[in-house]
Protein backbone atom coordinates (compact mmCIF):
# COMPACT_ATOMS: atom_id res chain seq x y z
CA UNK A 1 0.00 0.00 0.00
CA UNK A 2 2.91 2.37 0.72
CA UNK A 3 4.39 1.88 -2.77
CA UNK A 4 0.95 2.51 -4.32
CA UNK A 5 0.53 5.78 -2.37
CA UNK A 6 3.93 7.00 -3.48
CA UNK A 7 3.26 6.14 -7.11
CA UNK A 8 -0.12 7.93 -6.95
CA UNK A 9 1.44 11.09 -5.51
CA UNK A 10 4.22 11.10 -8.12
CA UNK A 11 1.66 10.63 -10.89
CA UNK A 12 -0.36 13.60 -9.57
CA UNK A 13 2.72 15.85 -9.44
CA UNK A 14 3.67 14.88 -12.99
CA UNK A 15 0.16 15.75 -14.22
CA UNK A 16 0.32 19.20 -12.59
CA UNK A 17 3.85 19.89 -13.90
CA UNK A 18 2.84 18.89 -17.39
CA UNK A 19 -0.19 21.17 -17.25
CA UNK A 20 1.96 24.10 -16.15
CA UNK A 21 4.55 23.51 -18.82
CA UNK A 22 1.79 23.28 -21.39
CA UNK A 23 0.55 26.66 -20.13
CA UNK A 24 3.99 28.13 -20.70
CA UNK A 25 5.18 28.08 -17.08
CA UNK A 26 8.34 26.87 -15.47
CA UNK A 27 7.64 23.73 -13.37
CA UNK A 28 9.52 21.85 -10.67
CA UNK A 29 8.44 19.09 -8.22
CA UNK A 30 9.65 17.39 -5.09
CA UNK A 31 8.73 13.99 -3.53
CA UNK A 32 8.15 14.21 0.22
CA UNK A 33 7.28 10.49 0.59
CA UNK A 34 8.97 10.14 3.94
CA UNK A 35 6.58 12.63 5.55
CA UNK A 36 3.48 11.23 3.85
CA UNK A 37 2.78 14.55 2.02
CA UNK A 38 1.69 14.44 -1.60
CA UNK A 39 4.49 15.54 -4.00
CA UNK A 40 4.19 19.25 -4.84
CA UNK A 41 4.26 20.80 -8.30
CA UNK A 42 5.50 24.42 -8.35
CA UNK A 43 4.97 26.51 -11.46
CA UNK A 44 6.10 29.95 -12.48
CA UNK A 45 4.43 31.58 -15.44
CA UNK A 46 6.60 33.22 -18.05
CA UNK A 47 5.81 36.95 -18.37
CA UNK A 48 3.96 36.84 -21.60
CA UNK A 49 0.89 38.84 -22.59
CA UNK A 50 -0.68 41.70 -20.67
CA UNK A 51 -0.54 41.87 -16.88
CA UNK A 52 -3.55 40.83 -14.87
CA UNK A 53 -5.57 43.10 -12.60
CA UNK A 54 -3.30 42.23 -9.67
CA UNK A 55 -0.18 43.33 -11.52
CA UNK A 56 0.99 39.75 -12.27
CA UNK A 57 1.08 38.10 -15.62
CA UNK A 58 -2.32 37.20 -17.04
CA UNK A 59 -3.23 33.58 -18.06
CA UNK A 60 -4.34 32.80 -21.54
CA UNK A 61 -7.41 30.70 -22.26
CA UNK A 62 -5.30 27.65 -23.09
CA UNK A 63 -3.39 28.02 -19.82
CA UNK A 64 -6.60 28.26 -17.80
CA UNK A 65 -7.95 25.14 -19.53
CA UNK A 66 -4.72 23.26 -18.79
CA UNK A 67 -4.87 24.19 -15.12
CA UNK A 68 -8.55 23.13 -14.91
CA UNK A 69 -7.74 19.76 -16.46
CA UNK A 70 -4.86 19.40 -14.00
CA UNK A 71 -7.23 20.07 -11.09
CA UNK A 72 -9.68 17.47 -12.39
CA UNK A 73 -6.85 14.95 -12.77
CA UNK A 74 -5.72 15.64 -9.20
CA UNK A 75 -9.24 15.04 -7.86
CA UNK A 76 -9.62 11.85 -9.91
CA UNK A 77 -6.24 10.58 -8.72
CA UNK A 78 -7.18 11.29 -5.10
CA UNK A 79 -10.53 9.56 -5.55
CA UNK A 80 -8.86 6.54 -7.16
CA UNK A 81 -6.33 6.39 -4.35
CA UNK A 82 -9.09 6.59 -1.70
CA UNK A 83 -11.11 3.89 -3.51
CA UNK A 84 -8.05 1.64 -3.73
CA UNK A 85 -7.35 2.11 -0.02
CA UNK A 86 -11.00 1.41 0.85
CA UNK A 87 -11.00 -1.71 -1.33
CA UNK A 88 -7.78 -2.93 0.26
CA UNK A 89 -9.15 -2.27 3.75
CA UNK A 90 -12.40 -4.07 2.83
CA UNK A 91 -10.45 -7.04 1.43
CA UNK A 92 -8.29 -7.19 4.58
CA UNK A 93 -11.40 -7.04 6.78
CA UNK A 94 -13.06 -9.78 4.71
CA UNK A 95 -9.95 -11.95 4.96
CA UNK A 96 -9.77 -11.39 8.72
CA UNK A 97 -13.48 -12.20 9.06
CA UNK A 98 -13.02 -15.32 6.95
CA UNK A 99 -10.09 -16.43 9.07
CA UNK A 100 -12.02 -15.75 12.29
CA UNK A 101 -15.01 -17.68 10.94
CA UNK A 102 -12.76 -20.60 9.98
CA UNK A 103 -11.18 -20.62 13.46
CA UNK A 104 -14.62 -20.45 15.07
CA UNK A 105 -15.86 -23.30 12.87
CA UNK A 106 -12.77 -25.36 13.71
CA UNK A 107 -13.31 -24.72 17.43
CA UNK A 108 -16.96 -25.65 17.13
CA UNK A 109 -16.09 -28.86 15.21
CA UNK A 110 -13.46 -29.79 17.82
CA UNK A 111 -15.93 -29.15 20.65
CA UNK A 112 -18.58 -31.20 18.84
CA UNK A 113 -16.10 -34.04 18.29
CA UNK A 114 -15.03 -33.96 21.95
CA UNK A 115 -18.68 -33.95 23.06
CA UNK A 116 -19.46 -36.89 20.76
CA UNK A 117 -16.45 -38.80 22.09
CA UNK A 118 -17.49 -38.09 25.67
CA UNK A 119 -21.08 -39.15 24.93
CA UNK A 120 -19.86 -42.36 23.26
CA UNK A 121 -17.64 -43.16 26.25
CA UNK A 122 -20.53 -42.49 28.62
CA UNK A 123 -22.86 -44.66 26.54
CA UNK A 124 -20.28 -47.46 26.44
CA UNK A 125 -19.77 -47.28 30.20
CA UNK A 126 -23.52 -47.36 30.76
CA UNK A 127 -23.86 -50.37 28.42
CA UNK A 128 -21.05 -52.20 30.22
CA UNK A 129 -22.61 -51.43 33.58
CA UNK A 130 -26.00 -52.63 32.34
CA UNK A 131 -24.45 -55.82 30.92
CA UNK A 132 -22.62 -56.48 34.20
CA UNK A 133 -25.81 -55.93 36.18
CA UNK A 134 -27.72 -58.21 33.82
CA UNK A 135 -25.04 -60.89 34.09
CA UNK A 136 -25.05 -60.60 37.88
CA UNK A 137 -28.84 -60.82 37.97
CA UNK A 138 -28.77 -63.86 35.66
CA UNK A 139 -26.15 -65.56 37.85
CA UNK A 140 -28.20 -64.77 40.96
CA UNK A 141 -31.34 -66.10 39.29
CA UNK A 142 -29.51 -69.23 38.17
CA UNK A 143 -28.13 -69.82 41.67
CA UNK A 144 -31.61 -69.33 43.14
CA UNK A 145 -33.08 -71.76 40.60
CA UNK A 146 -30.35 -74.26 41.41
CA UNK A 147 -31.04 -73.98 45.13
CA UNK A 148 -34.77 -74.34 44.51
CA UNK A 149 -34.17 -77.41 42.33
CA UNK A 150 -31.90 -78.94 44.96
CA UNK A 151 -34.49 -78.24 47.65
CA UNK A 152 -37.21 -79.73 45.48
CA UNK A 153 -35.08 -82.79 44.74
CA UNK A 154 -34.35 -83.23 48.43
CA UNK A 155 -38.03 -82.93 49.24
CA UNK A 156 -38.89 -85.40 46.51
CA UNK A 157 -36.22 -87.79 47.74
CA UNK A 158 -37.48 -87.43 51.27
CA UNK A 159 -41.05 -88.06 50.09
CA UNK A 160 -39.94 -91.11 48.12
CA UNK A 161 -38.70 -92.81 51.26
CA UNK A 162 -41.41 -91.54 53.53
CA UNK A 163 -42.99 -94.48 55.36
CA UNK A 164 -46.45 -95.44 54.21
CA UNK A 165 -49.20 -95.46 56.80
CA UNK A 166 -48.83 -99.23 56.99
CA UNK A 167 -47.04 -102.08 55.26
CA UNK A 168 -48.64 -102.67 51.84
CA UNK A 169 -50.92 -105.62 51.30
CA UNK A 170 -48.93 -108.82 50.82
CA UNK A 171 -45.99 -107.51 52.81
CA UNK A 172 -44.68 -108.61 56.21
CA UNK A 173 -44.23 -106.46 59.32
CA UNK A 174 -40.81 -106.62 60.92
CA UNK A 175 -41.92 -106.07 64.52
CA UNK A 176 -39.74 -103.69 66.49
CA UNK A 177 -38.27 -102.00 63.42
CA UNK A 178 -39.01 -98.80 61.52
CA UNK A 179 -38.82 -95.10 62.19
CA UNK A 180 -36.50 -92.33 61.00
CA UNK A 181 -32.75 -92.77 60.56
CA UNK A 182 -32.61 -95.45 57.84
CA UNK A 183 -29.33 -95.39 55.86
CA UNK A 184 -27.73 -97.38 53.06
CA UNK A 185 -25.76 -100.33 54.41
CA UNK A 186 -24.04 -103.61 53.41
CA UNK A 187 -24.92 -103.75 49.71
CA UNK A 188 -21.70 -105.61 48.85
CA UNK A 189 -21.94 -107.79 51.98
CA UNK A 190 -25.39 -109.07 50.93
CA UNK A 191 -24.11 -109.95 47.43
CA UNK A 192 -21.01 -111.65 48.84
CA UNK A 193 -23.09 -113.74 51.22
CA UNK A 194 -25.34 -114.88 48.32
CA UNK A 195 -22.27 -115.86 46.23
CA UNK A 196 -20.92 -117.85 49.20
CA UNK A 197 -24.23 -119.70 49.42
CA UNK A 198 -24.13 -120.42 45.65
CA UNK A 199 -20.56 -121.69 45.92
CA UNK A 200 -21.61 -124.10 48.67
CA UNK A 201 -23.96 -125.58 46.08
CA UNK A 202 -21.34 -125.78 43.35
CA UNK A 203 -22.59 -122.75 41.40
CA UNK A 204 -20.51 -119.97 39.89
CA UNK A 205 -20.37 -116.54 41.45
CA UNK A 206 -22.50 -113.68 40.09
CA UNK A 207 -21.29 -110.15 39.50
CA UNK A 208 -22.52 -107.69 42.14
CA UNK A 209 -23.70 -104.16 41.42
CA UNK A 210 -25.38 -101.53 43.55
CA UNK A 211 -28.87 -100.40 42.52
CA UNK A 212 -30.02 -96.92 43.49
CA UNK A 213 -33.63 -98.03 43.04
CA UNK A 214 -33.19 -101.04 45.31
CA UNK A 215 -31.28 -99.02 47.91
CA UNK A 216 -34.22 -96.58 47.96
CA UNK A 217 -36.68 -99.44 48.39
CA UNK A 218 -34.59 -100.95 51.22
CA UNK A 219 -34.52 -97.57 53.00
CA UNK A 220 -38.28 -97.19 52.61
CA UNK A 221 -38.83 -100.65 54.10
CA UNK A 222 -36.42 -99.89 56.95
CA UNK A 223 -38.28 -96.66 57.70
CA UNK A 224 -41.69 -98.34 57.49
CA UNK A 225 -40.72 -101.39 59.53
CA UNK A 226 -41.85 -104.05 57.05
CA UNK A 227 -40.96 -105.72 53.74
CA UNK A 228 -42.82 -105.96 50.40
CA UNK A 229 -42.07 -106.27 46.70
CA UNK A 230 -41.89 -103.08 44.63
CA UNK A 231 -41.71 -104.89 41.30
CA UNK A 232 -37.99 -104.20 40.76
CA UNK A 233 -36.54 -107.13 42.71
CA UNK A 234 -36.85 -110.91 43.13
CA UNK A 235 -36.30 -111.24 46.88
CA UNK A 236 -36.55 -108.97 49.95
CA UNK A 237 -35.85 -109.57 53.62
CA UNK A 238 -35.35 -108.02 57.04
CA UNK A 239 -33.21 -109.36 59.94
CA UNK A 240 -32.80 -107.98 63.41
CA UNK A 241 -29.08 -108.64 63.91
CA UNK A 242 -27.83 -106.40 61.05
CA UNK A 243 -26.10 -109.41 59.42
CA UNK A 244 -25.94 -110.21 55.66
CA UNK A 245 -25.23 -113.92 56.43
CA UNK A 246 -28.31 -114.14 58.67
CA UNK A 247 -30.36 -112.60 55.83
CA UNK A 248 -29.13 -115.23 53.31
CA UNK A 249 -29.88 -117.99 55.85
CA UNK A 250 -33.41 -116.64 56.24
CA UNK A 251 -33.86 -116.68 52.43
CA UNK A 252 -32.54 -120.26 52.24
CA UNK A 253 -35.34 -121.40 54.59
CA UNK A 254 -37.95 -120.28 52.02
CA UNK A 255 -38.19 -122.46 48.92
CA UNK A 256 -39.04 -119.62 46.47
CA UNK A 257 -36.20 -117.41 47.81
CA UNK A 258 -33.74 -120.32 47.81
CA UNK A 259 -34.62 -121.10 44.21
CA UNK A 260 -33.87 -117.51 43.22
CA UNK A 261 -30.44 -117.56 44.89
CA UNK A 262 -29.52 -120.84 43.18
CA UNK A 263 -30.57 -119.91 39.64
CA UNK A 264 -28.30 -121.14 36.84
CA UNK A 265 -29.68 -118.87 34.10
CA UNK A 266 -28.28 -115.63 35.57
CA UNK A 267 -24.83 -113.99 35.64
CA UNK A 268 -25.32 -110.90 37.79
CA UNK A 269 -27.27 -109.46 40.67
CA UNK A 270 -28.14 -105.88 41.61
CA UNK A 271 -28.47 -105.24 45.32
CA UNK A 272 -29.94 -102.67 47.69
CA UNK A 273 -29.43 -102.61 51.45
CA UNK A 274 -30.32 -100.33 54.35
CA UNK A 275 -29.99 -100.41 58.13
CA UNK A 276 -32.08 -98.79 60.84
CA UNK A 277 -31.60 -99.16 64.58
CA UNK A 278 -29.88 -102.59 64.38
CA UNK A 279 -32.10 -103.98 61.64
CA UNK A 280 -30.87 -104.84 58.12
CA UNK A 281 -33.22 -104.69 55.10
CA UNK A 282 -32.28 -106.10 51.69
CA UNK A 283 -33.63 -106.34 48.12
CA UNK A 284 -32.00 -108.28 45.27
CA UNK A 285 -32.68 -108.67 41.53
CA UNK A 286 -31.08 -111.54 39.55
CA UNK A 287 -30.48 -111.19 35.80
Amino acid sequence: MRIWDRHARVATAVVVATALVAAGATAAWSDSDSSGVTPTAIGTLNPVGAEGASGGPALTTSQSSALARAAVAIRQSAAAQAAAQAAAAKAAAAEAAKKAAAEKAAKKAAAKKAAAKKAAAKKKAAAQKKAAAKKKAAAKKKAAAKRAAAKKAAAKKSASIKAPAKVPSGGLVCKGSGGPGAAEQKVTAIGTAINAYRASHGLKKLSISRSTTLVGHAKKMATTGGIWHSGHENIVACVSDDSASTMVTAWSHSAPHKAQMLRKDVSRMTVGGAANDGWLFGAVLFS
